[in-house]
């Protein structure tokens, strides 16, 4: 009797240490689990307006086809959806990443939501000369208001697409990995700009825009400099005069 109740409590005990054996090992398990890690944002993409394209839509066969063949009647049948992509464009949040330019594009909005609802009233009049003004004055509007957010040129836009995410992500969390993770994409950007050219319409800020072009290279140069020195102490104080620097040659456009 005796040698049985020894036998039942070996086997207890011994099914007892599998189970906190089990217990331990997989707990052991999830907290050495090494969750893989996301690198970092080096660029990003440009973002877009909601709206914008809805409308273009609906203005494309109007302002190339309707208008030069005098099809006012078409021209009246799409203010129902003149209206409709409006309500979506005046009802769209502005992206954070054209925070500078919010309260240019909100009045160039709002006059375009306006040149809507006159070509909207001109109609109702049935006076093709003036529906053919207000359709042109809608035309100008919306032009003037998408080009709020076009880049001033191509290389410093795509510039600026890797310098927004370290000023407004990598910074503020003092991401230091991330900023020498975007130095090469910086200088690549830089150097393109760099040999960017402006266009005729450009012509008269053309010494502005060199001599700041050139305090940017510079600024991104002594940033690179102290990230590959790991010199930590000072990414954030460069960091801060390359956006600086940026700003001030972007400015050369207003």
């Amino acid at each position: 009797m005796k040698k049985s109740k020894s036998l039942f409590l070996i086997l207890l005990v011994s099914m007892l240490f599998l189970s906190f054996s089990s217990i331990f090992l997989t707990g052991c398990g999830t907290k050495t689990e090494v969750k893989e890690e996301q690198p970092p944002v080096t660029e990003m993409k440009k973002p877009t307006v909601t709206g914008i394209r809805e409308f273009h839509e609906v203005l494309y066969p109007v302002w190339h086809d309707y208008f030069p063949q005098g099809d006012f009647q078409a021209i009246l049948d799409a203010i129902p959806e003149f209206k409709k992509a409006t309500k979506v464009l005046t009802e769209a949040e502005l992206p954070q990443f054209y925070h500078n330019v919010k309260d240019d594009f909100e009045s160039k909005r709002e006059n375009l939501a306006l040149s809507v609802d006159k070509m909207e009233s001109v109609a109702r009049t049935g006076d093709d000369k003036e529906l053919a003004e207000a359709v042109e004055d809608m035309h100008t509007a919306f032009e003037q208001m998408a080009r709020i957010l076009a880049p001033r040129i191509k290389e410093l836009e795509e510039f600026h697409l890797v310098l927004y995410p370290l000023w407004h992500q990598a910074m503020p969390n003092e991401d230091y990995q991330a900023i020498k993770s975007a130095i090469p994409s910086l200088e690549s950007k830089m150097d393109a700009l760099m040999s960017a050219q402006l266009s005729q319409r450009f012509s008269g800020i053309q010494p502005e825009f060199v001599e700041k072009r050139e305090a940017l290279r510079l600024a991104v140069d002594e940033l690179a400099e102290v990230c590959r020195n790991n010199d930590e102490d000072n990414i954030i104080q460069k960091l801060t005069q390359m956006h600086q620097a940026y700003m001030e040659l972007d400015q050369v456009f207003e």
